[in-house]
């Protein structure tokens, strides 16, 4: 074998090789939130108040979003667990305001994700990012029960495609601000303290 024909099939081997990761990797852009949001909290209450936290996903369709690639299928964004997500945040809130017993017997909380949108509008190199969320709480003792929505909307503005990172930035800002919203309603803890 020549040089010259060594040479040509390194060649053909390289640029095989370059290609074959292009045409599988629209499923590696995919993106799966694991969110963790932060709750500031603003009340203390008695760690002997007794909480049944109840996670609800009532969105009608699970995907977020699409990230725009220029790759077709689009890849989706989804969230990893969103019941946990709920519940977990619920129960680390409440923690923070004192409370430590989580089972059914006084108190239910139940947390529902109603709405959670990325939408991309493209121009040039520029994405501009709509962003929003909406949330009921449901708070019930007895007879007594109080409910909240929670809504909150954001845009942000990205040249080129938005990494992963700034996707799950982006959208765990969201989510946090809107769970604070909930869960520093004055008429929500007033529920809790008074009842």
């Amino acid at each position: 074998m020549t040089f010259k024909a060594t040479i040509q099939k390194i060649l053909i081997l390289i640029a095989v090789l370059s290609i074959l990761p292009l045409s599988g990797c629209t499923t590696l852009n995919s993106q799966t939130l694991d969110l963790h949001p932060e709750i500031q909290v603003s009340r203390q209450f008695s760690k002997e108040k007794r909480f049944d936290i109840q996670p609800k996903d009532l969105r009608v369709n699970k995907v977020i979003g699409l990230r725009h690639t220029g790759k077709d299928p689009q890849p989706e964004i989804v969230l990893q667990d969103s019941l946990k997500l709920l519940s977990h945040t619920a129960e680390h809130a409440l923690e923070d305001m004192g409370i430590r017993r989580f089972y059914a017997g006084e108190f239910t909380l139940k947390v529902s994700l109603l709405d959670l949108n990325y939408k991309v509008k493209k121009s040039g190199l520029k994405q501009t990012i709509d962003l929003d969320m909406k949330m009921r709480v449901e708070l019930s003792k007895g007879v007594k029960s109080y409910t909240g929505n929670y809504a909150t909307t954001k845009q942000h503005v990205f040249l080129n495609t938005p990494s992963e990172q700034d996707n799950e930035e982006i959208i765990g800002k969201l989510v946090s601000e809107t769970m604070n919203r909930a869960f520093n309603d004055p008429q929500l803890l007033d529920f809790i303290q008074f009842n």
